[in-house]
Formats: structure tokens, sequence, C-alpha cells
């Protein structure tokens, strides 16, 4: 990175720090170093830090002395790298049949078999069950009296028209995840989601896309059950429904009326073939002990990962500046501050992701499987496109809520001269993080961060997410990213020299395990 690129802008920047944090002796984390590490993390020699690439053999090495660089420590015997078994997973084919009608993977359907096998086939009666909606003790259970073993789900994506505010529990049911568990739990040998939306819808456009990209899941024999299973735009679905004797205006009717039942519409089938391969990729953790409470720990987490080569013109690497250098960028930082200033009581742990992009995969792995047990971690906190927005005194809490950390993060905001705003429209991205597969198992765990205040969001978000374009030469303002991190260090410094443990809410749905 040039230095005169920053030059200019070094008095500010301290000023911007001295302000952000209240004038103090403690080390700070300053725009300029975040955007050192974006500027080589995010160049076009990591070809996109796609895992399993020469990519990622880069990456990790840069972590991995920057790490030792800051004087951490490697959280499991004398190597900062945790591995992740990782399969991968690329469609090929496929179709669906109903009678005459035959739709095959394209740009109004897409047919996937399960990611861990070579093909898949269901061929048997297709039966309607509306959203796919699981929860009995709303009083909504879409599977609810029939048993589905061998036959094919037709499920609607997202939600009913016209309900309320869902609450967080129901904003899981949204999922095509969430949808797909429900049906295989049911015993369907296969799924189809209709997206009743336009061609040029980006829900729709962007969930055939992400059916047709290659997958990836961790490697394990204890992968759950998931069907074979197709999501279909409004065209393929109307056919499809034609096909069956309906049509879909009069499905969605039906679903979204109370008291919804299932039924059987006719018969059909879905096939699908995968190209399937197995590689291992890395986490990285470095930790700083605690002088009193070293088994006890603070977490923060950011996903090194990213795409790769995903662009189709000229341009073809996804160098992920924004999503997600800058938030790897962010956690070295704050690894450094955390290790200049006064050693906490409680350890800090510093984790570097792999495979979010593919599912939190690193993260998931790391709750579940890792070298610290859920129960010895007391809040974890993540770092993701940490620099999608400049200064602002808004911080959003992803989590806002769920947890007894609130409180602790609006006290922090208001030294910092900041204020917590609330955001609900946002809080659907709560699940699209690392930190979400702590909050499975029962850590407490949040986002909290300016990056949604103001349009440069949604800028980033409509322009250059998962494009070729989120790179180094974006005008990327580094300061809003710099106060964030400065809020975090403060919060993880008050956690680390405390003995709070962080509680979820009574209207939280994650809890820690007995």
């Amino acid at each position: 990175m040039p230095i005169s690129r920053f030059s200019l802008w070094l008095p500010a920047l301290l000023l911007l720090a001295a302000c952000a944090t209240g004038t103090r002796d403690v080390p700070v984390v300053m725009p300029e170093g975040i955007a050192a590490h974006v500027t080589e993390l995010a160049s076009d020699a990591y070809e996109g830090r796609a895992p399993g690439t020469a990519g990622e053999v880069k990456t990790l090495a840069y972590i991995e002395t920057a790490f030792r660089g800051a004087g951490l420590l490697p959280i499991s015997k004398q190597s900062y790298r945790l591995p992740v078994p990782l399969l991968k997973s690329e469609a090929t084919v496929g179709s669906i049949s109903v009678g005459s009608v035959i739709v095959e993977n394209g740009e109004t359907a897409m047919v996937r078999a399960p990611v861990t096998q070579a093909s898949a086939a269901a061929k048997g009666d297709i039966v309607f069950a509306g959203y796919g909606i699981v929860l009995p003790e709303l009083g909504r259970d879409d599977f609810a009296g029939l048993d589905l073993n061998g036959k094919i789900a037709l499920i609607f994506a997202g939600l009913p028209d016209g309900a309320v505010e869902p609450s967080e529990a129901m904003h899981r049911q949204s999922a095509r995840a969430t949808k797909l568990e429900n049906a295989a739990r049911a015993g369907a040998a296969g799924a189809i989601l209709l997206y009743d939306a336009p061609p040029e819808d980006e829900t729709w456009q962007g969930a055939r896309i992400a059916a047709g990209r290659a997958e990836m899941r961790i490697d394990t024999p204890a992968e759950g059950r998931a069907p074979l299973y197709a999501v279909v735009g409004h065209e393929a679905g109307s056919a499809l429904a034609r096909g069956l004797g309906t049509d879909l205006s009069a499905l969605k009717a039906e679903a979204t009326t109370a008291g919804f039942k299932l039924r059987t519409l006719g018969s059909g089938a879905l096939s699908a073939e995968n190209r399937v391969t197995r590689f291992t990729s890395y986490n990285l953790a470095g930790v700083l002990r605690g002088l009193k409470h070293p088994n006890e720990y603070i977490v923060y987490l950011a996903h090194w990962d990213h795409l790769g080569h995903c662009g189709t013109g000229v341009d073809t690497i996804c160098n992920g500046a924004v999503d997600n250098a800058s938030g790897v960028g962010g956690l070295i930082e704050l690894a450094e501050a955390f290790a200049k200033g006064r050693r906490p009581e409680r350890s800090v742990l510093f984790l570097a992701t792999t495979a979010e992009e593919s599912g939190l995969l690193g993260g998931k792995h790391f709750a579940t499987s890792g070298p610290v047990d859920a129960e010895r971690m007391v809040a974890a906190f993540g770092l993701d496109t940490i620099a999608a927005n400049g200064p602002s005194d808004d911080v959003i809490v992803l989590g806002q809520g769920l947890t007894s950390l609130d409180t602790r993060l609006a006290d922090t905001a208001k030294a910092q001269g900041r204020r917590i705003m609330a955001m609900p429209d946002v809080q659907s991205f709560y699940a699209r993080s690392d930190h979400f597969a702590f909050a499975e198992v029962g850590v407490p765990a949040v986002i909290a961060t300016g990056i949604f205040a103001g349009s440069g969001f949604g800028d980033y978000m409509g322009k250059h997410y998962h494009q070729p374009s989120d790179a180094v030469t974006l005008p990327i303002d580094y300061r809003g990213a710099a106060a964030d991190m400065n809020l975090l260090l403060d919060v993880g410094q008050g956690l680390a020299n405390s003995r709070e443990w962080p509680t979820w809410t009574k209207s939280s749905p994650y809890q820690r395990r007995p």
C-alpha cells in the first residue's frame, strides 16, 4: 500500500480515534491499519481467497504472520491452523417432470441432488405443503398429520403474504435450508420450492443462482439428511401447477388460508447429478491468554474466505475487499490493540474462519468441534463487511433484544458519542454470518456495526456485493470500520476484565445448553 495514499489523512484520523473513544492512552484501532490489510488481502495475488485454492495458502500465511506479530498464541498445540474437512459439490444436470411437463435446469428452474451425492432421483406423489412452516408452538405446522416418506413436497418460498412482523423464529422458517430440513424431517424424498415472482425478481434470481452454485459442506459422516430439491420461478411453477391440474395463484391462496392442510396433487419425478470432491481447509485461531481466568474466552471472529474466480467479464476475480478482507483487517487490528494494552483477566480469542460464504462452515465447525467448548465462551462478536459504510453516529446491533449484551453495547456507544438505533428490517442479517453458528450452540453472539446507517451499505449491496467490483479500487472510507472496532475493543475489554456472563433474553430462541 503506498504510504502517500494515507499521509494526508493521518492528522484527521488521529483526531477521529481520540473523539471516537475518548482521550485515552491505551491502543486504538486506526482506519489506515485496516486499510493496509485490505489492500493486501484483496489484491489479485490472493485470487479471491477461495477455500482449497492457492489463494487460501497465501491468506493463511498472511494471517498467521499477523497473529504471530501481535503475540497471539496458537489455541491448539503448535499451530494456528485448525483443519476443517470440506466436501465440494457442483451441479451438472437436473430435471422435473409432471405428466407431460418437463422442466430442466436453466433460467426458470434449478434441481440439486444432496451435496454429498453424485446423483439422486425421486418419483412418487407430489404433496402440497404450503409454506413448509413447522412452528407448532405458534399454531402452524404445515407437515402435521402426514408421513411424506418417499414423496415429493411442493412448498412456497418465503412467508405468507400479509403476515404481521415475523418473530425471529418465523424469520428462520423463511430460509431455504430450514424448509428443506422440515421436509426431510417429515420423510420427503424430494422438495420443490416455488418462487412466485417475476423472472427479474432479485430474490428469485438469487435463489436460482445459489442453487446452481458450487456448494460446500463439512465432510462428516454425521451430515444430516437432506432431500433432493428444486427451486422454480413463476414460469416453471405455473407449468408444473397446470400439469398437476391446478394453478399457482390458487395454491398460494390455499397456503395463506388459516388452517392449511396438506394434500396430494398428483405424481411426478425429480432427478439431478453433482460432481463431488473432498479437501481440507483451515480456520486460524490465536489467543491472548488471560491472567486470572485463561479458560474463559471472549471471541472475535471474521471469515477470511471469498468467492475466488466468479466473474464472467475481463475481471474474473471476486477480491472481496469489503466482504470480508475488511473484517479480517479489523480482527488483526483488534488483536494488536489488545496485545499492546493491559493483559486482560480472561482470554481473548481471535478466529479467522473458512467457508463462511458456503454456509458458515468454518464457524460451525469451530463452534461444535473446536478446541474450546461453548460453555467456556463468554460472548462472540462477528466482524463482517465492516467497511461497507463511512462514519456513523448510529450503531445497529444484529441480535438486538436477544442478549444482555445490549446494555453494555449501549453504554459503550454512548461513551463514544454514538447511540444504538433499532432497525428491525435488517435483523434478518443476524443469521447470515459466522457469529450465528455460536448463537446456535448457546453462546451470546452479536454484530454491532454502523454499516446499516446511511446509504453506503445499500449502495454496496446493490452494486458490488459478491461482484468483481468489490475491490480496493472502491472509494472505501475506513473511518466507520475503525470506530466500530474501537467500540468492540472497549466492550471486549470490559467483559474480559469482569465476571459477567452475558445471557440470552427470554424472547430469544437460543439458550446455553444444559
